[in-house]
């Protein structure tokens, strides 16, 4: 799905977040955001999904504008969030986690089968689906968050911080699982602060400094910028 951000603006009880970002990804794309805290990474994402609207600027996905959307409307588009710390529903089993992310969908048929799909994605949830998710892992759980945003069949997925809090061997686990979606044809969006693991990820970078897109370049190029060593990369 292609996506394009122009001039985008947004204030939080007029504090600006956002100030003026323009952002391109093309269909089947792996796009990285990065930055510090602060720098407006979740702001973007949470802008795109309709959870946040803009003061100025404009949102477009596949040609259509999106950012006078509601959040549900846009998830229909095609286009999923993985939020920030997971936000699963931990009193609820890992199957019923997975069939909420499906809840705008009517065929249970491939709903069934999406759910075959993301079992073959992530083994260990087929072996817990029935388990409460407050049960889990860190890892599983932010297995299971990925997972529920996929049984939407999303077109476009937005991730914010998957790698937070986790071990790196579970970081190796997730980063594998996110090039596996996009080379099945998932266009991605990552908001990282690990941004050795970003870079590594994706195929084009933005760095964001206090609601500004300071740097754009291929991942590789970023990887080697001097500021992104120094400031990002602790190099």
């Amino acid at each position: 799905m292609d996506l394009k951000i122009e001039n985008l603006h947004v204030l939080y009880n007029h504090v600006t977040a956002l100030r003026g970002i323009s952002i391109e990804v093309k269909s089947g794309d792996f796009i990285t955001l990065i930055g510090s805290n602060g720098a407006g990474k979740s702001t973007t994402l949470r802008t795109i999904s309709g959870l946040v609207k803009p003061s100025l600027g404009t949102v477009t996905a596949q040609g259509q504008r999106i950012d006078g959307m509601a959040a549900d409307e846009i998830l229909k588009l095609g286009i999923a969030q993985v939020p920030e710390g997971r936000r699963i529903f931990k009193d609820l089993s890992v199957i019923e986690n997975l069939r909420l992310g499906a809840f705008t969908r009517n065929n249970k048929a491939e709903v069934n089968q999406d759910l075959h799909r993301v079992f073959q994605i992530f083994p260990k949830l087929q072996e817990r689906q029935g388990q409460h998710a407050r049960t889990l892992s860190g890892g599983e759980q932010q297995m299971v968050s990925i997972a529920r945003a996929l049984m939407s069949r999303p077109k476009l997925l937005l991730l914010d911080e998957p790698s937070l809090g986790l071990a790196p061997i579970i970081i190796r686990e997730i980063g594998k699982t996110l090039i596996d979606i996009n080379q099945a044809g998932v266009t991605i969006v990552l908001v990282e602060q690990n941004a050795d693991l970003a870079l590594r990820l994706a195929r084009y970078g933005y760095v964001l400094e206090s609601g500004k897109i300071a740097l754009e370049n291929d991942a590789e190029h970023l990887a080697n910028n001097d500021h992104v060593k120094k400031a990002y990369l602790g190099i």
